[in-house]
């Protein structure tokens, strides 16, 4: 039997069970209640976040036997002709390869006749940003006033790139990018379902090398599994997704706190040899500093971290002073660019880091101020026993 990754496996069958996308469920669900569903939808948004999931759930809950419903059984032949991508009357067109006018008319040509079997005729395309400007002028007066029975359903990763013309006959929705505590807790709640034994850090690192892609993240999840197993390490992890290992960048975080070059030094060149990518460290380093910070502002780690590291982040701020560690960031962030561009990124990663190890000031500036004001204070009074009195008259 042929194996199916996981972003296939686990892609959502019903409206509650997308993950980060609570805003465009409510209102598809409210429109097929209320019997408002448009001629034409526009889902934008990033990659890997839901798009033609959610178009693939609609044309369901259009079509399905019991429907229009916002909860289609998924058992009808409707349904389950959607789900296996058979039915003759949903057709999911591929903007970037079927992009030219012709195409176009095919689609306004089919577009006449009745649905075979379903309710609805129903065009998914994807990528629609990839159709030329002709096809797209071809389209637009079928777009505007389709036949009752079509439904156009459009997904594009760069919504800019369509016309004004087209934008304004779509009720357009925006995917957003899934918030890392969603989709951390998703990929437990999978590496459970497959009895992966996978630690809470590894599953963070997963979730960040995603940034926001629920389908990337199952497809890296797929990768460590490959090679590392049913129960990987978090060494192991880092090293499949050639990322680094997050107790590293903590080393460095603790090291650029506590004023220890020689660690920093050494880490850097152990690293070097090993050949990690000196910007991506940069990154990380930077983004560690970010969460010591918030960790000092709030009393709390990020909600995104692991327990294990919430609970280093947390014991770090503790020790640091908020204006180092602010002073710190900007040091690393501002060098993230310097190190790309670097004949010699080894070079500029040090002097940052060194940099930031005599830059970072001690003490905040009201601490500063609350010093001197001291130390003024304590300063004798003119006049007063032991001090210099100024003379009370001029001599010529």
């Amino acid at each position: 039997m042929s194996y199916t990754v996981l972003a296939r496996k686990y892609r959502p069958q019903a409206f509650e069970a997308m993950t980060g996308q609570e805003h465009v469920v409510r209102t598809i669900e409210n429109a097929i209640k209320l019997d408002r569903v448009a001629h034409a939808y526009l889902f934008a948004g990033p990659r890997g976040v839901g798009k033609t999931t959610a178009a693939r759930l609609l044309a369901r809950a259009l079509n399905c036997e019991k429907g229009p419903t916002s909860q289609p059984c998924g058992v009808c032949k409707a349904c389950t002709e959607i789900r296996d991508g058979t039915s003759t009357d949903v057709a999911e067109i591929d903007g970037a390869s079927n992009n030219g006018v012709e195409n176009v008319r095919e689609i306004r040509e089919n577009a006449k006749y009745l649905p075979q079997g379903s309710r609805f005729k129903i065009y998914i395309i994807d990528e629609v940003h990839m159709l030329s400007q002709a096809a797209f002028n071809a389209l637009l007066k079928t777009l505007e006033e389709p036949p009752g029975h079509v439904k156009f359903i459009f997904a594009t990763t760069e919504a800019h790139k369509l016309p004004d013309t087209i934008l304004s006959r779509c009720q357009r929705h925006n995917f957003r990018r899934i918030s890392t505590v969603a989709m951390l807790k998703r990929l437990q709640e999978i590496a459970a379902m497959e009895k992966i034994a996978i630690s809470g850090s590894a599953l963070s690192l997963i979730v960040r090398q995603s940034e926001g892609g629920m389908r990337d993240a199952l497809s890296l999840l797929d990768q460590v599994i490959s090679a590392c197993g049913l129960t990987p390490s978090d060494a192991d992890v880092a090293e499949a997704l050639g990322a680094i290992d997050r107790t590293v960048i903590h080393a460095f975080a603790v090291a650029l706190v506590k004023r220890d070059a020689k660690s920093l030094l050494a880490n850097v060149e152990e690293l070097w040899t090993r050949g990690v990518d000196l910007r991506r460290l940069a990154e990380d380093l930077a983004q560690q500093l970010r969460h010591v910070f918030v960790a000092k502002a709030t009393g709390q780690a990020p909600e995104e971290l692991a327990d294990s590291e919430r609970e280093a982040v947390v014991a770090l701020a503790r020790e640091s002073d908020a204006a180092q560690v602010a002073r710190l960031f900007d040091v690393v962030h501002s060098a993230v660019w310097e190190i790309a561009r670097a004949p010699q990124p080894k070079l500029a990663l040090e002097m940052a880091l060194l940099k930031g190890l005599h830059l970072a000031p001690a003490a905040s500036i009201p601490e500063l101020i609350a010093r001197v004001e001291k130390l003024a204070g304590a300063a004798p009074a003119a006049g007063a026993p032991g001090g210099r009195s100024a003379p009370s008259t001029f001599r010529t």
